[in-house]
């Protein structure tokens, strides 16, 4: 209730104190002053009066990155480009995130994408130099830190770094000196005459040279040879051979058989003799799951991410794993990077929404299944979720209207989907 005090006495210093700016004013006056709770219910009762207020999204991002729930930041920036694709601040936002959860070339495209709708967007400048400067990306990185510091003012706190930056990246950044600088002459334009003339006597000289070096003037015969006709390239030490893929294919058909324990002890010399096989590493731990082996299921999908970090097969495994584990912390956090990963991936947010729910965070599973029904607006078991989810912060009518969405959507195709839902809506309160 305190909370709720502070928030309206806020509120009512600024203008119009019903309309989503002022809320959102309201959520950044909460938030520069560390009472991020109170920015948090700011943003989100804005979002309540316009869902597609990209202010109250970016600055409900900013407090949950501060709060490190890096994930669902990245999901709110997400939807504040959905109402506005190409917002500068949320891509400049965005890529700030992604970079601190080592997807940095995701990063540099949401920096350039930012600076491409706002070339003056002085951070988005700074940040897209340092990262191309950790990329290597030297040349590039001396042209956006050059950008920044033409356009930075003197007291921008980045200036200092960016000069240091420069100097490491060996640009002259004194000032120019003193005086009059004499500008260059423009070159004589040159006569057609002239021109033609020069031509005329570098193609005589060349002909010449070439008639000294063969001794004749007759150009040699070419003839066309074919091209040699395409060979499969041999497998990389380590990698997945010919015959090792057949092998890999009749452990699958053991697995859909419930052959288990079968299927891994003829896995396991692939994945011996080929152990930079993302194929045999995912299959493995797909096996080791179904056998109920967690630790070495979660072993052998880590050398998958350690293989390919941007796995998404991998990446949904790990937290499928930890979820059976019941490390549903580590399996949210897992979840989180997924959705970063892949933020338009309705089955991302679907894991992360039924986690979520799992750690008894119903409002925040709310925003997660509303992401997957945005992608997918017929799937019955979104709405389900949603309805469950909605329940539990007892918002009942939306629940209803979700739930009632589900039974009709799940039809005859999905009966036990109708049937859940049906049990839920059953146990809300009357109308």
């Amino acid at each position: 209730m305190a909370v709720d005090q502070l928030i309206e006495e806020i509120v009512a210093c600024h203008p119009r104190p019903e309309q989503p700016e002022a809320l959102c004013a309201a959520g950044e006056d909460l938030a520069m002053n560390g009472e991020l709770p109170e920015a948090l219910a700011c943003f989100d009762r804005a979002l309540r009066i316009d869902v597609r207020s990209v202010h109250a999204w970016c600055g409900r991002a900013d407090v949950l990155a501060r709060q490190g729930r890096q994930g669902e930041a990245v999901g709110c920036l997400e939807r504040a480009l959905d109402a506005k694709p190409g917002f500068p601040r949320a891509l400049f936002v965005k890529g700030d995130l992604l970079r601190k959860l080592n997807l940095r070339e995701e990063a540099l495209a949401c920096y350039e994408q930012a600076v491409a709708s706002m070339p003056d967007l002085v951070g988005a400048w700074f940040s897209r130099a340092v990262l191309l400067y950790e990329l290597g990306r030297r040349e590039e990185a001396r042209v956006a830190i050059a950008r920044f510091v033409a356009l930075a003012p003197p007291d921008h706190p980045e200036v200092i770094g960016a000069r240091m930056m420069q100097a490491e990246l060996g640009v002259e950044t004194a000032p120019p000196a003193r005086g009059r600088v004499p500008s260059p002459r423009p070159a004589k334009k040159a006569s057609r005459k002239s021109v033609r003339r020069a031509s005329s006597k570098s193609i005589q000289a060349t002909s010449s040279a070439s008639r000294k070096k063969s001794g004749r003037l007759a150009a040699p015969k070419v003839t066309a040879e074919k091209p040699p006709a395409a060979e499969k390239p041999p497998a990389k030490p380590g990698e997945i051979t010919d015959e090792d893929e057949a092998v890999v294919a009749e452990v699958r058909e053991m697995c859909a058989a419930g052959r288990n324990m079968e299927a891994l002890r003829k896995l396991e010399p692939v994945v011996n003799r080929c152990p930079r096989s993302l194929e045999a590493w995912l299959l493995r731990a797909r096996v080791l799951l179904a056998l109920a082996q967690y630790d070495a299921a979660l072993s052998s999908v880590e050398r998958v991410t350690g293989l390919d970090a941007k796995n998404l097969d991998g990446a949904r495994l790990v937290v499928q794993i930890l979820s059976a584990m019941k490390k549903d912390q580590r399996a949210l956090e897992a979840a989180d990077r997924l959705v970063a990963l892949a933020p338009s991936d309705p089955e991302a947010h679907r894991v992360r929404g039924e986690r979520l729910f799992e750690l008894m965070r119903p409002a925040e599973a709310v925003t997660a299944f509303e992401r997957v029904i945005h992608h997918r607006p017929d799937d019955a078991s979104a709405w389900l979720a949603l309805g469950r989810a909605l329940r539990q912060v007892r918002k009942f009518e939306m629940a209803r209207m979700a739930l009632t969405k589900a039974v009709t959507l799940a039809g005859e195709s999905t009966p036990s989907v109708a049937e859940q839902a049906t049990e839920v809506l059953a146990r809300l309160p009357p109308e």
